[in-house]
């Protein structure tokens, strides 16, 4: 753990900005013209203001990600912005860390993983090489002698979880064998269903949400399992859930394995569903 202490807070930029998995940065301002990072003789007492930070992801390099499982969150020279120029020595620093990450209140940040200290006069950007499918919080703080200013982003790069459906949401074909999300308070429920066309004989339906970077059973919604010795034709279904606090991955990879004797039938229903941000 390092912990990097800051001055206290004299004026910050309170707005948040949010995104997570292959789409670049939202963009946008606060409401001022942005304006790069710029040395341009300011008025001598300028706090610092941030504006909206804008950022790219990318699949890590083969050479350095042989096995598919990295990915790279690219701040480039453009992507901080000021809503008034800044002095050429004002600070600006990123924090990259999970969710355990804090700014307090007196400007000091918590449980960094890696921190970038650079000024308005230097920065020409930067690119963190992460795990793919995980959750991270990257911190911009501007600060001088007259002010901080601070940016919070949630903040991954998506591999398996880049096609993960958002609840409320449908995976499969609900006439056959399908599974879906709802979000009741802070959890996500998925209901499993299939439709027996006659009635049959052993009938063995499951689900569980899993981790989305392992085969390993790291459980993210709990097994669940239906077990009918006679079952009759029609819908049969079952539920799990998880809740959406303290996960640490962008989404979860849904399995359900159906097994039925006469008539004989053997598949599995594997998806994924995106975790929303708390």
């Amino acid at each position: 753990m390092k912990t990097i202490l800051v001055p206290l807070l004299v004026s910050s930029e309170a707005n948040a900005s949010t995104a997570i998995g292959n789409n670049p940065g939202n963009g946008g301002g606060t409401g001022g013209t942005e304006i790069p990072i710029t040395v341009n003789d300011p008025p001598p007492s300028v706090a610092p203001i941030l504006n909206d930070i804008n950022y790219i992801t990318n699949n890590a390099n083969p050479a350095d990600d042989p096995y598919s499982t990295k990915g790279l969150l690219q701040f480039q020279k453009t992507s901080i912005s000021f809503v008034k120029p800044v002095p050429a020595n004002t600070e600006v620093s990123l924090y990259l860390g999970k969710k355990n990450m804090e700014l307090l209140a007196d400007g000091t940040v918590t449980n960094a993983v890696t921190i970038v200290n650079r000024t308005a006069a230097n920065f020409s950007g930067y690119t963190f090489l992460v795990d793919s499918d995980r959750k991270y919080k990257v911190f911009v703080v501007a600060k001088n002698e007259f002010g901080i200013s601070s940016k919070e982003l949630k903040i991954g790069h998506a591999r398996n979880c880049a096609n993960a459906i958002k609840t409320p949401g449908t995976f499969g074909n609900c006439t056959d064998h399908c599974f879906e999300t709802n979000q009741v308070a802070d959890r996500i429920e998925i209901k499993v269903k299939y439709n027996l066309p006659v009635d049959g004989v052993s009938l063995s339906l499951d689900i569980a949400g899993l981790n989305p970077r392992t085969t390993l059973p790291e459980y993210i919604a709990p097994a669940v399992n239906l077990d009918i010795a006679t079952p009759k034709a029609g819908e049969h279904t079952i539920t799990t859930s998880f809740g959406i606090h303290e996960k640490e991955y962008l989404c979860t990879n849904v399995q359900s394995l159906l097994m039925v004797d006469q008539p004989f039938r053997f598949t599995l229903l594997k998806g994924y569903v995106s975790i929303p941000n708390e």
